[in-house]
């Protein structure tokens, strides 16, 4: 992208706010997890600023990933270190999309399951593709520890995880019909098309 992706501008307003604004009234806490100190000063003066005017409800936390530089899997094993609930859900913040069917739906297929799973991972068509959303998924608290293992091992992959954890797979239909949950922008042309 050439930029940060969360805060691009999207419908007049920085990407992660149109995904804050479906969490909202949803979550019991909310963590924004991000690289560094310097991005994590930068979240939170536009954030702090745009919710203060909002008066959202949500209790939204900003951290620094604990291991620097080790991607999207340090920023998962820095939240389900520092969150309060057993569980969560991880959302990117190219995925303005987001719909709130989508998040209470798979909440409930988790909270419904019958087997005591460590992650929910969408899937698209056959799984054993391994053609995975990893990072539209819940995982468990008591994942972080093959997390650290991982990230220890200089395994970055998010996938790779998946696949080590006790992990129920749903098909992404499931669980947004539409599938614009599942929509990310990689590109600059992706977000001016909209």
């Amino acid at each position: 992208m050439g930029q940060d992706k969360g805060l691009m501008l999207f419908k007049n307003k920085p990407m992660v706010c149109n995904i804050l604004d479906k969490v909202d009234n949803q979550m019991d806490e909310v963590l924004l997890v991000l690289r560094n100190d310097k991005q994590k000063q930068e979240y939170r003066k536009i954030l702090n600023h745009i919710y203060s005017v909002d008066n959202t409800s949500f209790n939204l936390k900003f951290l620094k990933d604990e291991i620097e530089s080790q991607g999207p899997l340090s920023g998962i094993y820095t939240g389900l270190s520092h969150m309060e609930s057993d569980y969560a859900l991880v959302i990117p913040c190219d995925s303005p999309f987001i719909s709130t069917y989508f998040i209470e739906k798979v909440y409930n297929v988790y909270e419904n399951s019958k087997e005591n799973y460590d992650a929910l991972i969408p899937f698209w068509g056959v799984k054993n593709n391994h053609h995975f959303e990893p990072l539209h998924g819940i995982y468990h608290k008591r994942s972080k520890k093959t997390i650290y293992f991982q990230l220890l091992k200089g395994k970055k992959d998010v996938k790779s995880l998946v696949k080590k954890l006790n992990t129920i797979f749903v098909e992404v239909s499931k669980l947004d019909p539409s599938l614009k949950s599942f929509k990310n922008f990689n590109r600059p042309e992706d977000v001016s098309k909209i």
